[in-house]
């Protein structure tokens, strides 16, 4: 099974404290997925070229498998993940409000994102 990667591009509310953002992102948002589906979340800022300055969000996921047990397809959710959502609602609501002040990238439906499979 071939670990896989997933970049997913951010955009920031115009006039957002980097710092404030970094912060709920390492300490709130990133969390919630390790402890629930074993992925690794990173934040990311472009250094050079096209998207210098602008953030990504790095997901390291074990397999294939792994990310279709998630997200079979894409923008769908498995029955897995609905019954996640469901049972931690108030947890990805609060989540969600708070990405929701700054960011305007929606991870459900508005996203530009790539996965990648480790080609071994």
């Amino acid at each position: 099974m071939a670990k896989m990667y997933g970049v997913h591009e951010i955009e920031l509310h115009p006039g957002v404290s980097e710092e404030s953002f970094v912060k709920f992102f390492n300490q709130e948002y990133a969390k919630s997925f390790v402890d629930s589906f074993g992925w690794k979340l990173m934040l990311l800022k472009g250094d050079r070229g096209q998207r210098a300055g602008k953030y990504a969000l790095f997901v390291e996921i074990e397999s294939r498998e792994a990310r279709d047990r998630f997200s079979p397809a894409p923008h769908e959710g498995s029955e897995e993940s609905k019954r996640w959502e469901a049972e931690h609602k108030e947890q990805e609501d609060y989540l969600n409000k708070k990405w929701a002040l700054f960011s305007p990238t929606d991870f459900g439906t508005h996203l530009e994102y790539t996965d990648y499979l480790v080609l071994e």
